[in-house]
Protein backbone atom coordinates (compact mmCIF):
# COMPACT_ATOMS: atom_id res chain seq x y z
CA UNK A 1 0.00 0.00 0.00
CA UNK A 2 1.01 3.74 -1.02
CA UNK A 3 2.22 5.82 2.07
CA UNK A 4 -0.18 8.06 3.09
CA UNK A 5 1.97 10.85 3.62
CA UNK A 6 1.58 14.05 2.49
CA UNK A 7 2.84 15.24 -1.06
CA UNK A 8 4.20 17.95 -2.82
CA UNK A 9 6.35 19.47 -4.79
CA UNK A 10 9.37 21.95 -3.97
CA UNK A 11 9.36 23.36 -7.47
CA UNK A 12 6.23 24.53 -8.92
CA UNK A 13 4.84 22.39 -12.20
CA UNK A 14 4.07 24.59 -14.92
CA UNK A 15 1.62 23.81 -18.07
CA UNK A 16 3.96 24.72 -20.77
CA UNK A 17 7.38 25.72 -21.22
CA UNK A 18 6.99 29.16 -22.16
CA UNK A 19 8.94 30.75 -19.76
CA UNK A 20 11.17 28.41 -19.31
CA UNK A 21 12.35 28.18 -22.50
CA UNK A 22 12.69 32.05 -23.03
CA UNK A 23 14.81 32.16 -19.56
CA UNK A 24 17.28 29.02 -21.22
CA UNK A 25 18.12 30.90 -24.34
CA UNK A 26 17.87 34.60 -22.30
CA UNK A 27 21.18 35.65 -23.29
CA UNK A 28 20.78 34.67 -26.99
CA UNK A 29 17.91 36.64 -27.27
CA UNK A 30 19.45 39.55 -26.21
CA UNK A 31 21.80 39.91 -28.37
CA UNK A 32 19.48 38.94 -31.28
CA UNK A 33 17.29 41.90 -29.94
CA UNK A 34 20.84 44.49 -30.37
CA UNK A 35 21.46 42.78 -33.67
CA UNK A 36 17.71 43.35 -34.90
CA UNK A 37 18.40 47.21 -33.81
CA UNK A 38 21.30 47.47 -35.26
CA UNK A 39 20.10 45.79 -38.74
CA UNK A 40 17.41 48.43 -39.33
CA UNK A 41 14.88 45.82 -40.65
CA UNK A 42 11.87 45.65 -37.96
CA UNK A 43 9.79 43.59 -40.75
CA UNK A 44 11.07 41.02 -43.65
CA UNK A 45 14.25 41.31 -43.31
CA UNK A 46 17.28 38.43 -43.11
CA UNK A 47 15.82 36.71 -39.68
CA UNK A 48 12.39 35.88 -42.03
CA UNK A 49 14.65 34.62 -44.87
CA UNK A 50 16.52 32.66 -42.38
CA UNK A 51 13.74 31.17 -40.60
CA UNK A 52 11.97 30.16 -43.99
CA UNK A 53 15.42 28.48 -45.39
CA UNK A 54 15.45 26.57 -41.95
CA UNK A 55 11.52 25.84 -42.43
CA UNK A 56 12.16 24.55 -46.08
CA UNK A 57 15.11 22.64 -45.20
CA UNK A 58 13.13 20.60 -41.81
CA UNK A 59 10.33 19.80 -44.12
CA UNK A 60 11.89 19.43 -47.60
CA UNK A 61 10.28 20.32 -51.20
CA UNK A 62 7.73 23.02 -51.99
CA UNK A 63 7.49 26.69 -50.88
CA UNK A 64 7.73 28.79 -47.35
CA UNK A 65 6.45 31.73 -46.36
CA UNK A 66 6.13 33.33 -43.11
CA UNK A 67 3.22 34.92 -41.88
CA UNK A 68 1.79 36.92 -38.69
CA UNK A 69 -0.20 33.80 -37.50
CA UNK A 70 -1.31 30.22 -37.97
CA UNK A 71 -4.98 32.13 -38.35
CA UNK A 72 -3.68 34.32 -41.13
CA UNK A 73 -1.89 30.91 -42.36
CA UNK A 74 -5.22 29.56 -43.11
CA UNK A 75 -7.20 32.58 -43.94
CA UNK A 76 -4.59 33.69 -46.67
CA UNK A 77 -4.18 29.86 -47.90
CA UNK A 78 -8.19 29.95 -48.63
CA UNK A 79 -8.20 33.40 -50.10
CA UNK A 80 -5.64 32.00 -52.78
CA UNK A 81 -7.97 29.50 -53.94
CA UNK A 82 -10.56 32.55 -54.70
CA UNK A 83 -13.24 30.97 -53.32
CA UNK A 84 -16.60 32.87 -53.02
CA UNK A 85 -20.14 31.71 -50.31
CA UNK A 86 -21.28 28.86 -52.69
CA UNK A 87 -17.73 27.06 -52.27
CA UNK A 88 -17.77 24.72 -49.52
CA UNK A 89 -14.92 23.96 -46.86
CA UNK A 90 -15.48 20.94 -45.16
CA UNK A 91 -13.23 21.05 -41.85
CA UNK A 92 -13.36 19.34 -38.17
CA UNK A 93 -16.16 20.71 -35.72
CA UNK A 94 -13.86 20.45 -32.48
CA UNK A 95 -11.02 22.57 -33.61
CA UNK A 96 -12.00 25.87 -32.27
CA UNK A 97 -9.59 27.89 -33.47
CA UNK A 98 -9.65 26.29 -37.27
CA UNK A 99 -12.83 27.27 -37.65
CA UNK A 100 -12.27 31.27 -37.32
CA UNK A 101 -10.14 31.93 -40.31
CA UNK A 102 -12.58 29.62 -42.24
CA UNK A 103 -15.35 31.71 -41.38
CA UNK A 104 -13.88 34.98 -42.14
CA UNK A 105 -13.13 34.09 -45.80
CA UNK A 106 -17.09 33.93 -46.55
CA UNK A 107 -16.95 30.54 -48.04
CA UNK A 108 -19.85 28.10 -46.39
CA UNK A 109 -18.61 26.03 -43.98
CA UNK A 110 -19.28 22.44 -43.25
CA UNK A 111 -18.33 21.26 -39.52
CA UNK A 112 -17.32 17.40 -39.89
CA UNK A 113 -17.37 15.16 -37.15
CA UNK A 114 -14.02 13.55 -35.69
CA UNK A 115 -13.06 10.14 -34.37
CA UNK A 116 -12.30 8.37 -31.20
CA UNK A 117 -8.98 10.92 -30.96
CA UNK A 118 -9.86 14.01 -32.27
CA UNK A 119 -9.45 14.08 -35.62
CA UNK A 120 -11.27 14.43 -38.94
CA UNK A 121 -13.05 10.99 -39.64
CA UNK A 122 -12.42 10.12 -43.18
CA UNK A 123 -16.20 8.60 -43.46
CA UNK A 124 -17.60 11.68 -42.50
CA UNK A 125 -16.11 13.58 -44.72
CA UNK A 126 -17.27 11.46 -47.18
CA UNK A 127 -20.45 11.80 -46.13
CA UNK A 128 -20.38 15.85 -46.04
CA UNK A 129 -18.18 15.79 -49.49
CA UNK A 130 -20.47 17.43 -52.56
CA UNK A 131 -20.15 19.04 -56.01
CA UNK A 132 -19.38 22.27 -54.06
CA UNK A 133 -16.68 20.98 -51.68
CA UNK A 134 -13.77 23.02 -52.67
CA UNK A 135 -10.97 22.48 -49.73
CA UNK A 136 -10.69 19.95 -46.83
CA UNK A 137 -9.02 21.25 -43.57
CA UNK A 138 -7.84 18.70 -41.50
CA UNK A 139 -6.35 19.40 -38.34
CA UNK A 140 -3.46 17.61 -36.41
CA UNK A 141 -4.72 18.29 -33.30
CA UNK A 142 -2.66 17.88 -30.07
CA UNK A 143 0.47 16.41 -32.62
CA UNK A 144 -1.87 13.52 -33.68
CA UNK A 145 -2.01 12.72 -37.44
CA UNK A 146 -4.91 12.50 -39.47
CA UNK A 147 -5.51 9.53 -41.88
CA UNK A 148 -4.01 11.43 -44.99
CA UNK A 149 -4.08 8.49 -46.96
CA UNK A 150 -7.78 7.90 -46.66
CA UNK A 151 -8.59 11.47 -47.46
CA UNK A 152 -6.53 11.88 -50.22
CA UNK A 153 -8.93 8.61 -51.75
CA UNK A 154 -11.73 10.56 -50.73
CA UNK A 155 -10.58 13.29 -52.61
CA UNK A 156 -9.15 11.71 -55.63
CA UNK A 157 -9.55 13.80 -58.62
CA UNK A 158 -11.83 15.85 -57.51
CA UNK A 159 -11.01 19.83 -57.80
CA UNK A 160 -10.94 20.02 -54.08
CA UNK A 161 -7.62 20.85 -51.99
CA UNK A 162 -6.62 19.78 -48.83
CA UNK A 163 -5.18 21.82 -46.35
CA UNK A 164 -3.22 20.96 -43.38
CA UNK A 165 -3.39 22.89 -40.13
CA UNK A 166 -0.32 22.18 -38.56
CA UNK A 167 -0.75 24.27 -35.66
CA UNK A 168 -0.45 21.82 -33.23
CA UNK A 169 1.80 19.40 -35.25
CA UNK A 170 4.97 20.78 -36.17
CA UNK A 171 7.72 17.63 -36.18
CA UNK A 172 4.94 15.12 -36.63
CA UNK A 173 5.75 12.39 -39.16
CA UNK A 174 2.79 10.49 -41.52
CA UNK A 175 4.66 7.62 -43.47
CA UNK A 176 8.36 8.97 -42.78
CA UNK A 177 6.84 12.58 -44.39
CA UNK A 178 6.59 15.93 -42.09
CA UNK A 179 3.34 16.84 -41.84
CA UNK A 180 2.21 20.25 -43.69
CA UNK A 181 3.97 18.87 -47.39
CA UNK A 182 1.20 15.99 -47.65
CA UNK A 183 -1.23 17.79 -49.30
CA UNK A 184 -1.80 21.08 -50.97
CA UNK A 185 -0.86 23.63 -48.31
CA UNK A 186 0.42 22.97 -44.96
CA UNK A 187 -0.36 26.51 -42.30
CA UNK A 188 1.63 26.29 -39.17
CA UNK A 189 1.63 28.59 -36.08
CA UNK A 190 4.45 29.58 -33.76
CA UNK A 191 2.35 31.21 -30.98
CA UNK A 192 4.57 31.10 -27.90
CA UNK A 193 3.26 27.55 -26.44
CA UNK A 194 3.90 25.80 -29.81
CA UNK A 195 6.25 22.96 -30.43
CA UNK A 196 8.00 25.84 -31.72
CA UNK A 197 6.84 29.07 -30.32
CA UNK A 198 8.30 32.68 -30.21
CA UNK A 199 7.67 35.29 -27.59
CA UNK A 200 4.80 36.71 -29.57
CA UNK A 201 2.84 35.12 -32.20
CA UNK A 202 3.81 34.14 -36.03
CA UNK A 203 3.02 31.53 -38.35
CA UNK A 204 4.16 29.98 -42.15
CA UNK A 205 2.63 28.52 -45.17
CA UNK A 206 4.43 25.52 -46.88
CA UNK A 207 3.00 26.17 -50.13
CA UNK A 208 3.01 22.77 -53.03
CA UNK A 209 2.13 24.75 -56.43
CA UNK A 210 4.57 27.64 -57.12
CA UNK A 211 1.44 29.89 -58.44
CA UNK A 212 -0.15 30.20 -55.06
CA UNK A 213 2.74 30.99 -53.59
CA UNK A 214 3.51 33.75 -55.73
CA UNK A 215 -0.17 35.19 -54.74
CA UNK A 216 0.30 34.48 -51.18
CA UNK A 217 3.54 36.23 -51.08
CA UNK A 218 1.61 39.52 -52.67
CA UNK A 219 -1.42 38.51 -50.44
CA UNK A 220 0.30 39.27 -47.25
CA UNK A 221 1.91 42.68 -48.45
CA UNK A 222 -1.75 44.54 -50.06
CA UNK A 223 -1.55 42.25 -52.84
CA UNK A 224 1.97 44.56 -53.88
CA UNK A 225 4.67 43.56 -56.34
CA UNK A 226 5.77 47.51 -56.54
CA UNK A 227 5.90 49.11 -53.74
CA UNK A 228 2.22 51.28 -53.17
CA UNK A 229 1.08 49.67 -56.64
CA UNK A 230 -1.17 47.07 -55.22
CA UNK A 231 -2.33 44.25 -57.96
CA UNK A 232 -5.57 43.69 -55.41
CA UNK A 233 -6.66 44.38 -52.44
CA UNK A 234 -5.09 42.60 -49.38
CA UNK A 235 -4.16 43.54 -45.76
CA UNK A 236 -0.80 42.31 -44.66
CA UNK A 237 0.82 39.54 -42.02
CA UNK A 238 4.12 39.49 -41.40
CA UNK A 239 6.40 38.11 -38.62
CA UNK A 240 8.91 41.09 -36.54
CA UNK A 241 12.07 40.34 -37.21
CA UNK A 242 12.89 39.56 -33.61
CA UNK A 243 10.20 36.99 -33.49
CA UNK A 244 11.80 35.53 -36.28
CA UNK A 245 15.00 35.83 -34.66
CA UNK A 246 13.62 34.26 -31.90
CA UNK A 247 12.18 31.16 -33.88
CA UNK A 248 15.86 31.01 -35.35
CA UNK A 249 17.87 30.42 -32.02
CA UNK A 250 15.27 27.68 -31.22
CA UNK A 251 15.47 25.63 -34.36
CA UNK A 252 19.24 25.19 -33.27
CA UNK A 253 17.56 22.30 -30.80
CA UNK A 254 14.17 21.51 -32.31
CA UNK A 255 15.30 18.14 -33.35
CA UNK A 256 16.45 17.35 -29.22
CA UNK A 257 13.19 18.77 -28.39
CA UNK A 258 10.54 17.09 -30.17
CA UNK A 259 12.52 13.68 -29.46
CA UNK A 260 12.30 15.03 -26.02
CA UNK A 261 8.49 15.12 -26.57
CA UNK A 262 8.62 11.72 -27.88
CA UNK A 263 10.30 10.09 -24.86
CA UNK A 264 8.14 12.03 -22.11
CA UNK A 265 4.75 10.61 -23.91
CA UNK A 266 6.58 7.57 -23.61
CA UNK A 267 7.07 8.06 -19.67
CA UNK A 268 3.55 9.35 -19.44
CA UNK A 269 2.31 5.77 -21.06
CA UNK A 270 4.61 4.06 -18.36
CA UNK A 271 3.16 5.66 -15.30
CA UNK A 272 -0.38 5.39 -16.62
CA UNK A 273 -0.14 1.46 -15.95
CA UNK A 274 2.50 2.04 -13.27
CA UNK A 275 -0.34 3.83 -10.91
CA UNK A 276 -2.76 1.04 -13.09
CA UNK A 277 -4.98 4.21 -14.02
CA UNK A 278 -5.80 2.40 -17.68
CA UNK A 279 -9.71 1.86 -16.03
CA UNK A 280 -10.18 5.60 -15.37
CA UNK A 281 -7.94 7.34 -18.08
CA UNK A 282 -7.28 6.74 -21.30
CA UNK A 283 -4.67 8.84 -23.59
CA UNK A 284 -5.28 9.46 -26.88
CA UNK A 285 -3.89 6.96 -29.47
CA UNK A 286 -0.21 8.15 -30.72
CA UNK A 287 0.14 5.90 -33.73
CA UNK A 288 3.17 7.27 -34.92
CA UNK A 289 5.15 8.36 -31.86
CA UNK A 290 4.59 11.91 -32.97
CA UNK A 291 6.36 14.59 -30.80
CA UNK A 292 2.89 15.79 -29.10
CA UNK A 293 1.91 19.05 -28.46
CA UNK A 294 -0.33 18.33 -25.85
CA UNK A 295 -0.79 15.06 -23.68
CA UNK A 296 -4.87 14.46 -24.26
CA UNK A 297 -6.79 12.40 -21.76
CA UNK A 298 -10.18 10.94 -21.64
CA UNK A 299 -10.74 10.96 -18.31
CA UNK A 300 -13.41 9.30 -15.66
CA UNK A 301 -14.94 12.29 -13.52
CA UNK A 302 -13.12 14.79 -15.44
CA UNK A 303 -14.64 18.11 -13.99
CA UNK A 304 -14.15 16.62 -10.16
CA UNK A 305 -10.30 15.50 -10.96
CA UNK A 306 -9.71 19.14 -12.76
CA UNK A 307 -10.52 20.92 -9.45
CA UNK A 308 -8.44 17.97 -7.26
CA UNK A 309 -5.51 18.46 -9.43
CA UNK A 310 -5.63 22.14 -9.42
CA UNK A 311 -5.85 21.94 -5.45
CA UNK A 312 -2.31 20.03 -5.57
CA UNK A 313 -0.43 22.49 -7.45
CA UNK A 314 -1.12 20.84 -11.04
CA UNK A 315 -2.59 22.71 -13.64
CA UNK A 316 -4.73 21.44 -16.80
CA UNK A 317 -6.19 22.77 -19.31
CA UNK A 318 -9.50 21.71 -21.60
CA UNK A 319 -8.88 21.45 -25.59
CA UNK A 320 -11.67 22.64 -26.35
CA UNK A 321 -14.10 22.60 -24.23
CA UNK A 322 -16.90 23.23 -27.11
CA UNK A 323 -17.58 22.26 -30.52
CA UNK A 324 -17.92 24.89 -32.48
CA UNK A 325 -21.56 24.13 -33.60
CA UNK A 326 -22.41 24.78 -29.60
CA UNK A 327 -20.85 28.21 -29.60
CA UNK A 328 -22.80 31.66 -30.30
CA UNK A 329 -20.27 33.02 -32.16
CA UNK A 330 -21.09 29.77 -34.94
CA UNK A 331 -24.95 29.49 -33.94
CA UNK A 332 -25.87 30.94 -37.40
CA UNK A 333 -25.06 27.46 -38.84
CA UNK A 334 -27.99 26.03 -37.60
CA UNK A 335 -26.68 22.91 -35.93
CA UNK A 336 -28.03 21.77 -32.45
CA UNK A 337 -26.73 19.35 -29.61
CA UNK A 338 -26.20 15.97 -30.43
CA UNK A 339 -25.50 17.05 -34.53
CA UNK A 340 -22.15 15.60 -33.78
CA UNK A 341 -21.64 13.26 -31.19
CA UNK A 342 -18.30 12.19 -31.10
CA UNK A 343 -17.30 15.89 -30.98
CA UNK A 344 -19.05 16.33 -28.11
CA UNK A 345 -18.51 13.20 -25.83
CA UNK A 346 -15.16 14.32 -25.87
CA UNK A 347 -15.37 17.48 -25.07
CA UNK A 348 -17.20 16.69 -21.61
CA UNK A 349 -14.21 13.57 -21.41
CA UNK A 350 -11.03 15.20 -22.22
CA UNK A 351 -8.07 16.94 -20.29
CA UNK A 352 -4.86 18.38 -21.38
CA UNK A 353 -1.93 17.42 -18.53
CA UNK A 354 0.99 19.58 -17.90
CA UNK A 355 3.10 18.44 -21.00
CA UNK A 356 6.90 19.74 -22.42
CA UNK A 357 10.52 19.34 -22.79
CA UNK A 358 11.40 21.21 -19.24
CA UNK A 359 9.00 19.01 -17.38
CA UNK A 360 11.00 16.66 -14.82
CA UNK A 361 10.53 13.32 -14.09
CA UNK A 362 10.41 13.98 -10.41
CA UNK A 363 6.99 16.17 -11.25
CA UNK A 364 5.63 13.80 -13.41
CA UNK A 365 5.46 11.16 -10.79
CA UNK A 366 4.19 13.20 -8.32
CA UNK A 367 1.10 14.58 -10.99
CA UNK A 368 0.57 10.57 -11.88
CA UNK A 369 0.86 9.68 -8.15
CA UNK A 370 -1.73 12.36 -7.47
CA UNK A 371 -3.99 11.43 -10.27
CA UNK A 372 -4.09 7.50 -8.57
CA UNK A 373 -4.72 8.99 -5.35
CA UNK A 374 -7.88 11.08 -6.39
CA UNK A 375 -9.03 7.29 -7.91
CA UNK A 376 -8.08 4.73 -5.55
Amino acid sequence: MKSQKTLFMTTKIEFNDLNIRAKKYRSEIKKLIDKVIDSNYCLNGPENRKLEKNLLHFLKNGFITTVSSGHDAIFLTLKSLKLNKEDEVIFPVNSNPTAFPIAQTGVTLIPCDVDKNGLIDPKEILKKLSKNTRAIVVTHLYGLVCDVDKIKEIIGDKNTFLIEDCAQAFGSQYKNKSVGTLGDFGCFSFYPTKNLGTLGDGGAIWIKNKDFYNYICLAKYYGEKKRYYSRFISGHSRIPEIQAGILNIYFKNIKQELNSRIQLAKYFYKKINEEKLNNYIVPLDNNYLSPLHLFVIKAKKRNKLIKYLKSKGIPTLIHYPYPIHLIPAFSYLGYKSKDFLIAERLAKNILSLPFHPMITKKQVDYIFTIIHKFYY
